[in-house]
């Protein structure tokens, strides 16, 4: 058994705390170009205003994720349920056409919705860029971090795991119900 710091070893000691590893001494360059914080020009009111509106742009980013991913999660449990209803009482052929059309139904029209809740994303992504560009120095720094480029990848590769998803589901189910017919 492994002695760890500040806990005491089967015989009762303890052992003594590692030391912290020596930080690395900062070149003398990068102390004279340390950012000064120059605040917002904005007043107390305007600047209360700016992060009430870009609070509640972060908080509609959020909520649009949420129901992009609700959106898939509700059309899965529609195609297995659909799926297992098919299986506990076979469709006759005419029913399971029907079934299997109102699915591809229900799939474009989570599509639609996903799209639509990507393209809220985007616009809310894009008041909140213009937002933060009257706020302090730091606070555009730290905004800036993650390149927007990074972010739209990272979105869009989402986007389109999800529609993949959808399309492919469909796809399958669709198959699967008209080939139980048979």
């Amino acid at each position: 058994m492994a002695i760890q710091p500040g806990k005491p070893s089967a015989s009762g000691s303890t052992a003594p705390p590692r030391p912290l590893a020596p930080k690395a001494p900062v070149p003398a360059a990068a102390e004279a170009e340390v950012e000064q914080l120059e605040p917002s020009q904005l007043d107390d009111a305007t600047h209360a205003e700016y992060r009430l509106l870009y609070d509640a742009a972060a908080r509609n980013v959020l909520f649009a994720k949420r129901q992009q991913w609700r959106v898939v999660q509700y059309f899965t449990l529609i195609a297995l349920a659909l799926v297992a209803i098919g299986i506990a009482t076979p469709f006759a052929p005419d029913v399971a056409r029907f079934v299997a059309g109102f699915l591809t139904v229900v799939g474009v029209g989570s599509l639609g919705v996903i799209v639509m809740l990507q393209s809220w994303q985007g616009n809310e992504h894009a008041k909140m860029s213009y937002l933060a560009n009257d706020f302090s120095n730091f606070a555009r720094s730290a905004l800036r971090r993650k390149p927007r480029l990074s972010g739209d990848i990272h979105r869009y590769l989402m986007l389109l795991m999800m529609l993949l998803y959808i399309v492919v589901l469909d796809v399958v189910v669709v198959r699967l119900l008209l080939d139980m017919t048979r």
